[in-house]
């Protein structure tokens, strides 16, 4: 897909933002998938305080059910108040010694700063045991608490995804790894249902599925994926 310049537009004009901004902004894959970002630009940085993204992540709240942000650690720090009303984290990490220090840290994090939030643990790219840095039993005990999901690591089907410009859940829809991902989608779901909603959660591998009703909006910048509204 064309990269588009809406993102960059919303982050310098944030007047600008609203649902047609939005609407207009998005490039749309399918009626199910819609992109939200552009390319940064190289001859002068992107400055903002914030504003812009907060301003952002309310309008994507108000027109869609679910809102998901995926946010580098540097902007988790800068602009935490992205964050004040998340009801799931996903911490995503890799078996290594480097990435058990920062999931301890990041974990520590989320209890100080939104103690509110349920968190999950996500071990990605995990491959053999005798080819892993830490054993998950080894990284388990030194964050001190269980992961909740593996991902398995499949270089080829990642690379052949992004060859073909799809998605892996199209491209690899049968694979382990997806059935990690389908896992992780369930369990968010259900953390985030209202209880009387009494919504029965299907598998994310039928069409008008869960991973399939989700729009996707990415950038450099972070990635923000929303629920079209029933």
């Amino acid at each position: 897909l064309e990269p588009g310049r809406g993102l960059t537009d919303a982050i310098e004009n944030p007047s600008r933002i609203d649902g047609l901004f939005i609407e207009r902004a998005m490039v749309r894959s399918n009626e199910r998938l819609a992109v939200l970002s552009a390319e940064a630009p190289l001859q002068s940085p992107i400055v903002t305080d914030g504003s812009a993204f907060y301003q952002l992540e309310e309008e994507l709240r108000s027109a869609f059910e679910c809102t998901i942000v995926d946010m580098p650690r540097i902007m988790m720090m800068m602009h935490s108040n992205l964050l004040t009303e998340t009801q799931v984290a996903v911490i995503v990490t890799e078996l290594t010694l480097a990435s058990a220090r920062d999931t301890i840290r990041i974990l520590s994090w989320f209890k100080q700063t939104i103690p509110h939030a349920q968190v999950l643990i996500v071990a990605n790219r995990v491959q053999p045991v005798a080819q892993q840095e830490l054993s998950r039993k080894d990284f388990e005990s030194s964050i001190e608490r269980k992961i909740d999901f593996a991902i398995p690591y499949d270089g080829r089907l990642a690379a052949q995804a992004a060859k073909l410009g799809k998605t892996l859940a199209e491209v690899a829809r049968s694979s382990k790894a997806m059935a990690g991902f389908g896992q992780l989608a369930h369990r968010v779901a259900e953390l985030t249902s209202p209880a009387e909603d009494n919504v029965e959660i299907a598998a994310p591998r039928g069409r008008g599925s869960t991973t399939e009703r989700t729009h996707h909006e990415s950038s450099l910048l972070g990635k923000l994926i929303a629920a079209r509204k029933n």
